[in-house]
């Protein structure tokens, strides 16, 4: 599931989610559109505030797995 479909199946904003994380909803913004790379961090943080596995999630687990960015992996 992509992290955008994942945080609409919440119904949670960007700036929600972002919050709820502790990130810039920037960061939540540019993961979505495939313009950067989470960090583990980044991808704890707004796993947890999902209430998701990581590796439920297209672009945290393409990092995870070490087969690239969620938007080489898309």
């Amino acid at each position: 599931m992509k992290l955008s479909q994942a945080r609409t199946q919440k119904l949670l904003s960007v700036r929600r989610l972002a919050e709820a994380a502790g990130v810039a909803p920037a960061t939540v913004y540019h993961l979505e559109h495939g313009r950067t790379t989470p960090s583990f961090r980044a991808i704890r943080d707004i796993s947890a505030a999902l209430e998701m596995d990581p590796l439920d999630i297209d672009e945290f687990a393409a990092v995870i797995e070490g087969t690239g960015a969620g938007k080489a992996a898309a």
